[in-house]
């Protein structure tokens, strides 16, 4: 299910049956399968797996959820919830996609896209 056909480079796995509380740092990709209580800071993406159950604050490129999770998320790419996902939280990103039969409840702003932001001062140009 969370297969993609641009392998990305995954720094940081917390496996299935690890449990981890605290802040978690990387430059690269991070995937969670286990219990995770706290912080996720990342350049990459964050991919939280089916069986995942997190209570996290994350900053990253882009989010997947397929497991549960409650917190906020930042970021500048998409976020994006899978039919098996649950986001309870606030989320700030560009693109935000909830697949049938996830859950979501909490609050969404959408940052303009650097397309967009292009366009309207295109736009802003001619008048």
């Amino acid at each position: 299910m969370l297969k993609r056909k641009i392998r990305e480079k995954t720094n940081t796995i917390i496996g299935p049956g690890t449990e981890f509380k605290g802040t978690l740092r990387d430059i690269e990709s991070i995937r969670i399968d286990g219990k995770f209580e706290g912080e996720i800071e990342t350049e990459g993406n964050v991919t939280i797996g089916e069986n995942a159950i997190v209570q996290v604050d994350i900053k990253a490129n882009s989010v997947i959820i397929a497991g549960r999770v409650i917190g906020d998320i930042d970021c500048e790419g998409k976020v994006e919830i899978f039919s098996t996902g649950s986001l309870e939280g606030k989320v700030k990103a560009s693109d935000l996609t909830i697949a049938e039969g996830a859950f979501f409840n909490g609050e969404c702003r959408m940052d303009s896209s650097p397309q967009k932001s292009k366009i309207e001062e295109d736009i802003s140009e001619e008048e």
